[in-house]
């Protein structure tokens, strides 16, 4: 079965991971802005939890990349094998 974790390269799972860290800070600011209801940490709040997701979609375009790049040796490992 096809993991992309074990499959993706170094610089998927890092950003990966940072973009998922950087969601989760996110959350737990907008949880502690809203409890004590101050503004600013609502705010940068927010903030995080959309770099986080533009952090994630970084690294859903890097997994497409290495995904292309894996094809792509493989088409041509199989049309040099052909030719032999």
């Amino acid at each position: 079965m096809f993991n992309p974790w074990d499959n993706g390269s170094k610089a998927y799972r890092i950003t990966l991971l940072t973009g998922t860290g950087l969601i989760l800070l996110g959350i737990v600011l907008a949880l502690i802005g809203g409890g004590v209801q101050v503004q600013p940490i609502q705010w940068a709040a927010i903030g995080l939890i959309g770099l986080g997701l533009v952090t994630h979609l970084v690294a859903q375009v890097l997994r497409a990349r290495d995904a292309q790049r894996r094809h792509r040796q493989a088409r041509e490992t199989r049309a040099g094998a052909a030719e032999r």
